[in-house]
């Protein structure tokens, strides 16, 4: 008995025997009154139950009852009373001597354990608070890849309960297709091998649907996995490629050229059409000014600035370099764009190949200046045509035949004119003989001659000589008589390298009076010997013999 006592008091484990018979104490060690704060006589003085939580006496009586029955490997863990009023964990060891009726006892205090275990319970459970309420699945294993948590996503993303997964293996769990499987388990296996997260993205074989895989191995020698779905975010991808591909295609459409720059002009893209003129794919960060024409850069620096200080889309006309060092005219549009906060984030451009319009309209620019220039010439042949049609006149009758004519004259030239740069002498005179009722395969006429070309300012002049003499003959030269024939040669020659046409216009058959040469030596005339050579630089001869009219016109073609 005096080791026993020895061994209680030097013991550092709470060491206690209790009656089972009164409930008391029949010994306690003072470990256990230091632990507690109460003297051993006050320990002694009370029923042992009473020293224990109230809500733990159930829990102890209950064990304390299998440990009589025979359990002793059972080791009853409840609260114990200080004399502070606080509890303290004790962990118990006890057997129960029928002998003697009494329980014999080792405790260790335990309170740090339970509420560092008491602590991981309220994390676990926020965290599977947290896990439950997010939208992802979640679900980890353990390194033998059995589930060991499934939150309620995950459970209904793998068509089973959370109870029926837990313990089941991953790779019979996961409802994916063979080669999707193959691909999943080469991941989480790397992962767990070179412990790294790693990220995979699956498309299910039969829900057709796309997951994203956060897998991260853990201390404990499992691995954690996040699963999200990702159908929409790939839905809108793929709507965004193909939105990309159709702008793209649309961009490169049509014939313009297309670029987008950042705040400070350098390039971020370029159409097509902007490779192909440049000769190359412009470079990001590119400015491409090196392209736009010397004597055009300050303008296009200015036109920037302003459209920047105005907040606009401007428009301008630029020279732009082609890939083989050719400037051509453009028709260009810039456009800011500012973000939110009003700061300029980009520039919009689009530049129209111009050139050729630009050429048509410095064309339309002599066109005009000639038209202007014909119509007052034509008004003063009209009015010079007038005026000596009007004084060789018998009267207002005779006025208006002869001046009608004259005009139709004019007019059929005027048709030439607005048909064609040049037309031929053989084209003019059948018109004329035409306009007269004679045809060109008529008998009495004879042409001969090659099928040159007269220059634009020649050609209303020469008509009406040709007018005035195919009048002629029709009153009173070759075509007034059955007998009378009409015999037209021209040819083309070089005098200084210059062409030269002479004309021979020949009468014959025709019996003319004195008085026949004498009468109608009127406006005809006057064009001829007087009109072609002051504004054609021509040489005439017109000569009215017994037997019909000659005339020899020699024009030079290249005269202005």
């Amino acid at each position: 008995m005096h080791d026993i006592a020895r061994f209680f008091e030097l013991s550092p484990d709470i060491l206690a025997i209790s009656s089972r018979r009164d409930g008391y104490f029949k010994h306690v060690n003072p470990a256990m009154s230091c632990l507690l704060g109460w003297s051993v006589a006050e320990l002694l003085s009370r029923p042992a139950i009473t020293f224990v939580h109230q809500d733990d006496i159930p829990a102890v009586e209950a064990d304390w009852a299998r440990i009589v029955a025979g359990q002793h490997a059972l080791r009853p863990e409840h609260r114990a009373l200080c004399k502070d009023g606080a509890f303290r964990w004790i962990e118990w060891h006890g057997y129960y001597y029928p002998e003697e009726d009494d329980f014999f006892a080792i405790g260790r205090d335990v309170t740090e354990r339970k509420e560092a275990e008491a602590a991981r319970a309220v994390a676990q459970a926020e965290l599977t608070e947290v896990l439950e309420s997010i939208g992802d699945a979640f679900y980890s294993v353990d390194a033998d890849w059995r589930l060991t948590y499934v939150n309620a996503h995950a459970a209904r993303l793998l068509n089973q309960s959370p109870e029926a997964l837990l313990g089941r293996s991953l790779w019979d769990a996961l409802p994916l297709g063979r080669h999707d499987l193959a691909s999943v388990k080469r991941i989480f296996q790397q992962t767990m091998a070179d412990r790294r997260p790693h990220d995979v993205e699956v498309l299910g074989e039969e829900t057709r649907r796309w997951r994203s895989c956060r897998c991260y191995a853990r201390a404990d020698g499992g691995m954690s996995i996040f699963v999200q779905d990702i159908t929409e975010r790939k839905r809108m991808e793929e709507a965004l490629r193909a939105s990309e591909a159709h702008f793209e295609a649309v961009a490169n459409l049509g014939p313009y050229m297309l670029w987008r720059s950042d705040s400070d002009g350098k390039l971020t893209w370029s159409n097509e059409g902007w490779h192909s003129y440049a000769g190359e794919p412009m470079s990001y960060g590119d400015r491409g000014r090196h392209l736009v024409h010397p004597d055009d850069a300050s303008k296009l620096q200015n036109t920037l600035k302003a459209s920047f200080r105005n907040r606009e889309t401007v428009t301008f006309e630029d020279r732009i370099r082609r890939h083989d060092g050719v400037y051509r005219w453009f028709l260009i549009r810039l456009q800011p764009v500012f973000g939110s906060d009003g700061r300029l984030t980009d520039w919009l451009g689009a530049a129209t190949d111009i050139d050729d319009l630009k050429h048509l309209q410095r064309q339309q620019q002599v066109l005009v200046a000639e038209l202007q220039h014909r119509t007052r010439n034509l008004i003063a042949v009209v009015r010079s045509v007038a005026k000596r049609t009007l004084g060789a006149s018998k009267s207002l009758h005779d006025f208006a035949e002869r001046f009608n004519n004259r005009l139709a004259a004019l007019a059929r030239v005027q048709s030439f004119l607005s048909q064609r740069s040049a037309t031929s002498f053989t084209e003019l005179l059948q018109a004329e003989l035409t306009a007269h009722g004679i045809e060109a395969k008529d008998a009495r006429v004879v042409m001969e001659g090659p099928y040159g070309g007269l220059p634009p300012v020649s050609l209303q002049t020469i008509a009406l000589a040709v007018h005035e003499l195919t009048t002629n003959a029709l009153k009173h030269g070759a075509f007034s008589t059955p007998s009378g024939r009409l015999k037209i040669r021209w040819s083309i020659a070089f005098d200084d390298e210059k062409p030269v046409l002479t004309i021979d216009w020949r009468e014959c058959g025709v019996a003319m009076t004195g008085s026949d040469r004498h009468v109608h030596r009127g406006f005809g005339l006057e064009l001829i010997e007087r009109a072609l050579p002051y504004q054609l630089g021509a040489t005439t001869q017109m000569t009215f013999t017994r037997d019909g009219v000659a005339c020899r016109m020699t024009l030079p073609l290249a005269a202005s």
